[in-house]
């Protein structure tokens, strides 16, 4: 279960990072630092641009509040919180009555680009294996 799933299973979420650096940070960074990531779990994985197609209204509480929020008329989409892997960086949790809100703009592999998973790599200190 993540941070702001709903224990009944009532509602789903989806989780966004606002950076590429922080949908990195929160996929592979659960360890502590020093950490080494097999090059296959990274192939297995792909980043996503999300555009939304309307404005969403979100809120910014913790996860205590994500039921309440989920039944409360106004109808927030989700919420925005701070990452747990990167303070510097925000994540969005998406309910999914807003799944038509969003659409995906673009879709690739983070092996398919060396320099940004170099980057990553280097600003997160994780090393990498075969």
């Amino acid at each position: 279960m993540n941070r702001f799933d709903d224990p009944a299973g009532r509602f789903r979420v989806c989780y966004l990072g606002t950076t590429i650096d922080v949908c990195f940070a929160e996929t592979f960074l659960k360890n502590p630092p020093g950490l080494i990531l097999a090059l296959e779990d990274l192939a297995n994985r792909s980043i996503a641009v999300i555009e939304t197609t309307r404005d969403l209204r979100l809120v910014t509480v913790s996860r205590a509040w994500s039921r309440t929020l989920w039944d409360h008329p106004d109808a927030a989409d989700g919420i925005v919180y701070r990452s747990r892997h990167d303070n510097s960086a925000k994540c969005i949790a998406i309910h999914h009555r807003a799944k038509a809100a969003l659409t995906v703009l673009e879709e690739r592999r983070l092996t398919d680009d060396p320099k940004l998973l170099a980057r990553l790599l280097r600003k997160y200190d994780v090393g990498l294996t075969r």
